[in-house]
């Protein structure tokens, strides 16, 4: 799923016609081109000119992740289908590990890999030191109540018709796949890199808005993301201070923020202030370590 993605869709692309492919067999790539006015139709041209299993898809207008999702979903000819997000690279055996839990239990209907943050320019800004250790907690929740973001394995017969609304896309999924029944599961040895943003203002708005999608989540569909829970965030957050006690000042900030976002997303929501589509963050695109021109 790309919109203006120039910056990374190359890079993001090999990383997935290099996959491993000892336990599955990756036969199609969808590339969902939605609103992109930057190169990117072009980049992935290139790329889908030396392998004919990639195939595009331009969405002239952008009407927000989770209606490519479902174009895509429509699209895809293979029960098992990864959704991924255009701006992340995934390692080598990525798509194998996801795939392990589902070979374990038939009633898994998603997995989702460990995220870890990939170290760019700008490398020791607040903002990257709190989006690196926000994806620590992630990881650490994600051990005891799954949480499955970036990068997500789902079996098409447990995502059929996902609910349509003002949420974050993985957690619409999961929504999907617990209404029919099904499973999810972390596949933690799955490892796939995300960039964040180097200016704390982008962080804060990327808080608000997962958390003011989250909200909507709960009160449209009833179903609350793994991360939604105060309870289930506490846990990790004593067990990262304990291991990481030097890390405790970079928590107490990690915490405020998050709690002040939360507050003005739930502001947010009261208002009906919940769009389907977002702007990207520009700090997270202005530096990337990866270049395609390299």
């Amino acid at each position: 799923m790309a919109h203006n993605e120039a910056g990374l869709i190359t890079s993001a692309l090999l990383s997935i016609t290099s996959q491993s492919q000892e336990l599955l067999t990756i036969s199609e790539i969808i590339v969902v081109i939605s609103g992109s006015d930057d190169g990117t139709e072009c980049l992935v041209e290139k790329v889908a000119a030396q392998d004919n299993r990639i195939r595009i898809v331009v969405e002239c207008e952008k009407k927000g992740k989770i209606h490519s999702v479902i174009n895509f979903l429509e699209l895809a000819s293979n029960d098992i289908c990864v959704i991924a997000s255009a701006d992340v690279i995934a390692d080598f055996q990525c798509f194998d590990k996801l795939y392990e839990p589902f070979l374990a239990d038939q009633a898994v209907g998603m997995t989702g890999p460990r995220v870890l943050p990939r170290a760019q320019s700008g490398d020791s800004s607040l903002a990257l030191r709190l989006h690196r250790e926000l994806w620590e907690v992630h990881h650490r929740v994600a051990l005891r109540h799954p949480k499955l973001g970036e990068i997500v394995m789902v079996k098409k017969e447990f995502v059929a018709n996902p609910p349509y609304v003002a949420g974050c896309d993985e957690v619409m999924l999961e929504t999907a796949v617990h209404i029919n029944g099904g499973k999810l599961s972390y596949a933690p040895e799955a490892v796939v890199h995300n960039f964040g943003p180097t200016e704390i203002s982008d962080y804060f708005q990327h808080r608000r808005r997962i958390h003011t999608q989250h909200l909507v989540t709960r009160e449209a569909l009833g179903y609350e993301a793994a991360t939604f829970s105060p309870l289930h965030i506490l846990a990790p957050l004593l067990q990262l201070v304990v291991t990481r006690p030097r890390k405790l000042g970079l928590i107490l900030i990690l915490i405020a923020i998050e709690t002040r976002a939360r507050s003005f997303a739930r502001k947010d929501n009261q208002r009906g202030n919940v769009p389907v589509s977002w702007l990207p963050l520009k700090s997270a695109r202005a530096n990337l370590a990866i270049s395609e021109e390299r």
